[in-house]
C-alpha cells in the first residue's frame, strides 16, 4: 500500500509539472500555427465526456444532433469502456508510433484523436482554400499554397499528440477515479500557466508572427524583388517623416516603435499584405553625425534578414558593409 501511495503521488506530481508547462507552450503554438481548431474540438470531446448521458438523449431524438455530436459521443464512449493508460505512455506517445499503428486497441485511440485533427483540418483547409481563391497572392500560386496547408496539418497533429493527449487523458483519469481535488489542482495549474503565457505574449515588444506569414513574406519578396523593395523604400520614407516628430519612439537599443513603426508598416501595405507588413521592424542607429534607419524582417542568428537601410537624405542601401559591425546581432536581439 505504501508503494502504491508513493507511486500515485509521483504520478500526480509528474502530471502537475506537465500541466504547468504544456498550456504555456500551447499558447505560443497557437500564435505560430493555426491549431485552435484542434484544441476546440478536443475541448468539446471533454465536455461530452462529462455530459455523456444528456448528449446521448439529445442525439437519440435528432439525427442532425447525432451527426454533429458523433465525434464527441465516440470520445465519451471510448473512455467509458477503456480507461486511460499510464501517463508516461501519452508523454512519449509520438515515439510509440509502430505500437499504436499495429495494435488494434491502441490504433482505435489514435484514430479517435486523428478524427479531431482531421475535422479541424477540414475547416482550416476550407478557410485556406477560400483565402487562396479570394486573396492569395497571384505571384505565388498553388505551388506555394499547399506546403502551408500541409504544414498546418502537421502542426495540428503534433500539438494533439504531444500536448493534448496527455492533458485530456489526465482529466479523464482523475474524473473516472473520483479524485476531484487532484483534478482541480491540475486545472488550476493549467489556468495559471495559460494566464502567464498570455501575459508573456502581450508583454513582447514584437508580436509573434505565424509560420504561414513568415513563409509567404519571404516567398513574395523573392518572387517580386522590385515591387518589394519599392514598398520597403516607401516604408522607410514614411518612417523618416514620422521620426523627425516622434523621437521618443526610439528606444535606447535602437528599436523603433509607436507611430514611426506604424507609419512604415502602413506604407508597406502597398505591396505586402497587412500581416506581412506588421512582421517588419525598424532599427535606428546614430554614430556621430551619421544616422541610419533599417527596415528588416527575420534578423536571426545564422540567417540573413530581409532588410533595406536608408539615410536621412533618402539614399538607400543593401550593402552590408554600410551597416555598423554589430547590426545583425542587434537586430536579432530586438526580435527575441
Amino acid at each position: 500500500m505504501a508503494l502504491a501511495r508513493i507511486g500515485s503521488a509521483v504520478d500526480f506530481l509528474v502530471r502537475l509539472a506537465f500541466f504547468a508547462a504544456a498550456p504555456f507552450l500551447l499558447v505560443f503554438a497557437a500564435q505560430l500555427f493555426p491549431v485552435t481548431g484542434a484544441i476546440v474540438q478536443i475541448a468539446l470531446g471533454l465536455a461530452a465526456f462529462f455530459a455523456g448521458e444528456p448528449l446521448q438523449r439529445v442525439a437519440a431524438k435528432s439525427k442532425l444532433a447525432a451527426s454533429l455530436l458523433s465525434s464527441q459521443l465516440e470520445f465519451e464512449a471510448y473512455y467509458k469502456a477503456h480507461p486511460p493508460r499510464p501517463f508516461v505512455y501519452y508523454v512519449f506517445y509520438p515515439l510509440l508510433a509502430p505500437y499504436w499503428l499495429f495494435v488494434r486497441e491502441a490504433r482505435e485511440e489514435f484514430l479517435l484523436y486523428k478524427g479531431y485533427t482531421l475535422a479541424s483540418f477540414a475547416l482550416l483547409l476550407a478557410s485556406q482554400i477560400w483565402g487562396y481563391l479570394r486573396s492569395f497572392p497571384a505571384e505565388l500560386g498553388f505551388a506555394a499554397f499547399w506546403p502551408l496547408a500541409l504544414g498546418a496539418f502537421v502542426a495540428e497533429s503534433i500539438v494533439v499528440l504531444m500536448f493534448m493527449m496527455p492533458m485530456v487523458t489526465s482529466v479523464v483519469h482523475f474524473h473516472t477515479r473520483h479524485a476531484p481535488v487532484r483534478l482541480a489542482v491540475l486545472l488550476v495549474a493549467a489556468a495559471v500557466s495559460m494566464t502567464a503565457a498570455f501575459a508573456r505574449v502581450e508583454s513582447r515588444r514584437d508580436p509573434l508572427v505565424s509560420f504561414a506569414t513568415r513563409q509567404r513574406l519571404s516567398l513574395r519578396t523573392e518572387a517580386e524583388p522590385g515591387r518589394a523593395e519599392k514598398a520597403q523604400q516607401e516604408g522607410l520614407r514614411a518612417a523618416w517623416r514620422e521620426l523627425s516628430k516622434e523621437r521618443d519612439d526610439v528606444a535606447l537599443d535602437g528599436k523603433v516603435q509607436g507611430e514611426v513603426l506604424e507609419a512604415a508598416q502602413a506604407a508597406l501595405t502597398a505591396f505586402y499584405r497587412p500581416d506581412e507588413a506588421n512582421a517588419f521592424d525598424l532599427w535606428y542607429v546614430k554614430r556621430g553625425r551619421a544616422s541610419l534607419l533599417v527596415l528588416y524582417f527575420e534578423a536571426r542568428r545564422k540567417r540573413a534578414p530581409i532588410w533595406l537601410a536608408m539615410k536621412p537624405a533618402g539614399e538607400v542601401t543593401h550593402d552590408v558593409h554600410q551597416l555598423p559591425r554589430d547590426a545583425y546581432s542587434a537586430m536579432w536581439r530586438l526580435t527575441r
